[in-house]
């Protein structure tokens, strides 16, 4: 960063490091100290265009952060005189104390200028973006390919889709209407269409713009639960007014579970209001209880935040020149039934970071590319621990937003939007641009469904947990290093497919479902191998996840029967852990060890209270072979005062994923290190 003083402090504290000793917990870190220079300063597309290039070049320009307005103006000026000198002009301009971006017009020397420039951090061309409109807009049936791949059953709970779209028929097995004989529905909209194409086309993207055969994956089937809303107008839907929402959902759900054994489920619907931290809603809890009751996978959306003409949010920010303090408003909150405790909510991150612009020079992406979209809620979720993490628990891709020249928000951008199959009565095209943390689930939805597919007897649980374990937060979320503030936009990161259905010589994963008795504790053994202990030269890493499914009350402050801690210790006999675990008081929060045999899993069990999904990651770069060759994952499980006499809940399902990660491990297979498991029996210790 530019600092303030010219780096005087930074040079002060050299001094006293180097005389004294002092700040040594912090230089010790640092391997080297170098100017930020013109070589910093390039960004994408630069080396494509060349340092020599004729004439003039479009560029965008970031500014290093200013602390104050006027600072950010002053260093905004000291740009439009580096330009002027060599004749460059600023084609447009956003300029605030947190982010200041410049699209300029220069020649090859004012590159050059720019890039010698101190107030400058990169320096880029435009971003372009991932699909062409022109690649898919005027599409029609003769000139597609449409492949099949087989794959698991979603059950959609939306409008009714137009299954006679040449893209979906044949896929959409069954589309029911559980409505009274006598109910008059509102004629179908596209919303319902749109979803299902984010679920079985997961590739459409790609696809499109590689012109390769569109494949769809697996099939879905459709209980109707939305209609347009005629109130409303536009896109806007509404539950069917024959029966009370959770009752309709409820409904759909046993019908589809009971009658095709429907076990993976989407339901992109989101409140318009922020859930308020009051008790929860009768169709968030109705979810949670068919969630624990059948064993299944529910899907949902953060939900959308308003945002208005003149691009701000409902709390009055301004969707790029105040990002990212809107999503951390009351009023961008996670909307029900997105706090529901045992489903998998989903927030929205942008594929595409820049517009079609249509010859338009003043319009710009919101979002870049893999940030979060302006319109997706933020948690957290149920509980009161201010750094809690809980909600959402994953993101995908749903769209962007786009600012025009002339300041206003528009929201189907055919660069920066998602592309999905639509219906739209008497448009007569195949796709649409579509925006909304609802098709940011069904594409999460895919994923866990693919887990389904190649794991037909994996638990809900255990599906929740390798889909968080696979998940990674994308480069942008990087600039809010305070991890619980990530994780209220971004969750655990985008699941990737291939990480959450197989290993592979860098990466293995070994998992556990069953049930313990509430109270207790468990001990799980697993192995890691010397060759993994010992390492290749870069960062290993343990990643631990837990997902379990209590009952919910929602008339209950502690909105969840039981909470669950994991922890893993290592270099000790699995005896003394036991004999150590059985001595510690439920009730004491306090670690009954504390040493290097307990490793130091990011983040802090506490950060999990509420939550009944868990991530927990250990990292090394230095050699750790003299410990034993098996670690112990402790799962420890604790009632609510509420739950702990009910007859009901005497034992808690539950899963674990272990990772054990070495990308740089490049002679050996760590796979088939592991495929010989080590086999313990498991120690469990009974509350007193």
């Amino acid at each position: 960063m530019l600092a303030d003083d010219s780096g005087s402090a930074l040079s002060q504290a050299i001094d006293r490091y180097v005389r004294t000793g002092e700040l040594r917990s912090f230089f010790d870190l640092i391997d080297d100290i170098e100017p930020y220079g013109s070589e910093d300063r390039r960004g994408p597309g630069l080396a494509d265009i060349g340092d020599g290039f004729a004439g003039e070049q479009v560029l965008d320009v970031s500014v290093w952060a200013a602390g104050t307005l006027d600072e950010a103006r002053a260093r905004v000026q000291i740009i439009e005189a580096v330009l002027a000198a060599t004749s460059g002009r600023i084609l447009l301009r956003s300029v605030s104390s947190r982010r200041s971006y410049l699209r300029v017009s220069v020649t090859s020397d004012g590159m050059r200028d720019l890039l010698e420039t101190s107030v400058v951090e990169t320096v880029r061309t435009p971003p372009v973006p991932y699909l062409d409109f022109r690649d898919w807009r005027d599409l029609g049936v003769g000139d597609i390919r449409r492949a099949e791949t087989s794959g698991a059953v979603v059950g959609v709970l939306d409008d009714s889709p137009e299954s006679a779209h040449p893209l979906l028929n044949g896929l959409v097995l069954s589309d029911d209407s559980l409505a009274p004989p006598d109910y008059q529905w509102q004629q179908r909209g596209s919303h319902g269409s749109e979803v299902i194409g984010r679920v079985l086309y997961p590739r459409l993207h790609e696809e499109l713009r590689d012109l390769t055969a569109l494949t769809a994956v697996g099939a879905v089937r459709v209980v109707r639960v939305l209609e347009p809303d005629p109130q409303r107008g536009g896109d806007a839907t509404r539950f069917p007014t024959y029966a009370l929402p959770h009752e309709v959902v409820a409904q759909g759900i046993r019908h589809l579970h009971d009658t095709y054994g429907v076990k993976i489920f989407n339901m992109s619907v989101g409140y318009s209001e922020p859930y308020s931290d009051l008790h929860v809603g009768p169709l968030t809890e109705t979810l949670d209880d068919l969630i624990r009751e059948l064993d299944i996978v529910i899907v949902v959306p953060t939900g959308n935040a308003g945002i208005t003409l003149d691009a701000r949010t409902v709390s009055g920010h301004h969707i790029i020149d105040d990002k990212p303090d809107y999503f951390f408003t009351p009023e961008h909150r996670i909307a029900e039934p997105a706090p529901a405790a045992l489903a998998v909510t989903v927030g929205s991150i942008a594929l595409s970071g820049a517009a079609a612009e249509l010859g338009r020079i003043g319009s710009r992406a919101v979002a870049e590319a893999e940030e979060a979209s302006p319109f997706s809620r933020s948690g957290p979720g149920l509980g009161t621990a201010q750094k809690r993490l809980n909600k959402p628990e994953l993101t995908h891709y749903g769209g962007n937003i786009v600012v025009n020249d002339s300041g206003h928000a528009v929201r189907n951008d055919l660069g920066a939007s998602l592309v999905s199959t639509s219906y739209r009565a008497g448009d007569g095209r195949l796709f649409a641009v579509v925006n909304g943390t609802s098709f940011a689930a069904p594409a999460v939805a895919r994923v866990a469904a693919d887990i389904s597919y190649e794991y037909p007897d994996a638990s809900a649980n255990l599906i929740r947990a390798l889909l968080a374990s696979s998940a990674a937060h994308p480069v942008p979320a990087a600039v809010l290093p305070e991890l619980h503030n990530r994780s209220k936009i971004y969750g655990y990161g985008k699941p990737r497919r291939e990480r959450a259905i197989a290993s592979d010589q860098n990466r293995v994963t070994m998992t556990y479902e069953g049930t313990m008795s509430t109270d207790t504790v468990q001990i799980h053994p697993f192995p890691v191998p010397e060759l993994f202990r010992r390492g290749s030269g870069g960062e290993r890493a343990i990643t631990v996840a837990l997902a379990f499914d209590p009952p919910v009350r929602r008339q209950r402050r502690e909105y969840l029967a039981g909470a669950m801690k994991i922890d893993v210790y290592r270099d000790i006999d699995p005896d003394e852990l036991a004999e150590i675990l059985k001595k510690q008081d439920p009730d004491d929060p306090n670690e009954p060890i504390k040493g290097r045999q307990r490793l130091n899993l990011e983040p802090g069990s506490n950060s999990f209270t509420n939550s009944t999904l868990h991530v927990r990651r250990w990292s090394a770069k230095n050699s750790f072979v003299n410990d034993d060759e098996t670690f112990f994952v402790v799962v420890t499980h604790k009632a609510q005062t509420w739950a702990r006499d009910d007859p009901q809940y005497k034992q808690q399902r539950y899963a674990l994923a272990v990772t054990l990660e070495d990308q740089h491990l490049v002679q050996a297979d760590l796979y088939q290190l592991l495929t010989q498991q080590v086999q313990v029996p498991a120690r469990v210790r009974l509350r007193a």
